[in-house]
């Protein structure tokens, strides 16, 4: 669950919005640090870049590294890209508009999926203090303690994942996603999704609520939406280099002191594998069989580079890649 929290604040702007300002971490490092986060960033298939084509004889995949919540600097980067869709045979999404709309239709009428409908709450589920601790960080984002403690961790984790500050903004849903996805929809091009939206609730939601509650206390210092860490993400996204956020973000949960450091490496390592690698690897037949011969996938930056990746796996098929502006 605390990767899911990284993705999404990986994709949130900050830098520009009053009240919404920060340190950008990686300006606070050592210089061993910075290296070795660096270094490690380095080692990876296709660490930077938010805008990559791939090619295959008479096949051409614009991939695009998206973030879901608006920027004012997400204007000119459209500007950029919405000729790419709107010569594009196909657009491909996480979650086309329409499977977005009728996934939280279904949200809203299956309360079960985020709220503990049976049983106690949280309230009971915690230890006094960490639930203290907790509630006063829902209290900071509006939600009533009495709220929180009916919401299933991980749904209460993604509702304080995005700091107070920018939660007041208006249009905050306008991001890079759905720009491109308006290009598409005025020139008539089709959108389809590379996946069920349900089956992130589900990955999310698969551990059984006992479990969920202890690994709550892995992170529940780290809830909140600290704003230098939003920040430090936000700039990473518009450097093109969410893979040192990622990096900072699995440092920082492997120092935090609860549970032992054997539990939070594992816990890690299932998140990335769950929420990234094996979503990618299912996105692959997904592009595959689009019939377009030329596409646009448009997904979070975050699943672009690395060994699982979405363009390592792209050149794994036998595509050249080849970044390109963004």
């Amino acid at each position: 669950m605390r990767l899911f929290l990284t993705l999404l604040f990986l994709l949130l702007p900050a830098a520009l919005w009053a009240g919404c300002t920060g340190t950008d971490l990686r300006t606070t490092l050592a210089a061993g640090d910075l290296a070795r986060l660096q270094a490690r960033a380095a080692a990876a298939p296709f660490a930077e870049g938010n805008h990559w084509i791939a090619r295959r004889g008479a096949r051409t995949v614009h991939v695009i590294g998206t973030m879901h919540i608006n920027d004012p600097r997400m204007e000119a980067i459209t500007a950029k890209l919405a000729p790419v869709v709107r010569e594009a045979g196909l657009l491909l999404m996480e979650a086309s508009p329409a499977e977005k709309a009728a996934f939280e239709q279904k949200l809203g009428r299956t309360p079960s999926l985020m709220l503990i409908t049976e049983g106690p709450t949280l309230i009971d589920r915690l230890p006094r203090q960490e639930w203290e601790s907790l509630a006063a960080k829902a209290r900071a984002h509006g939600i009533a303690p009495w709220m929180a403690a009916k919401m299933r961790p991980w749904f209460l984790a993604l509702s304080m994942a995005v700091p107070p500050c920018v939660l007041r903004q208006p249009d905050i849903k306008n991001g890079l996603d759905l720009r491109l996805a308006a290009a598409a929809e005025q020139a008539g091009v089709p959108i389809r999704s590379l996946e069920d939206p349900m089956s992130v609730i589900r990955m999310l939601d698969g551990d059984p609520l006992e479990e969920q509650v202890r690994q709550l206390r892995a992170y529940t210092a780290l809830l909140g939406g600290g704003q230098d860490d939003f920040f430090t993400m936000s700039e990473a996204y518009f450097d093109q280099q969410v893979l040192h956020a990622l990096l900072l973000s699995e440092q920082a949960f492997l120092e935090n002191g609860a549970l032992t450091r054997a539990e939070r490496e594992e816990m890690w390592a299932e998140a990335m594998q769950q929420l990234l690698d094996q979503r990618n690897r299912s996105w692959i037949p997904v592009i595959e069989a689009a019939g377009a011969g030329t596409l646009v996938v448009a997904a979070g930056a975050l699943h672009l580079p690395g060994e699982n990746g979405v363009l390592n796996l792209l050149q794994q098929q036998g595509y050249n890649l080849e970044r390109a502006p963004f």
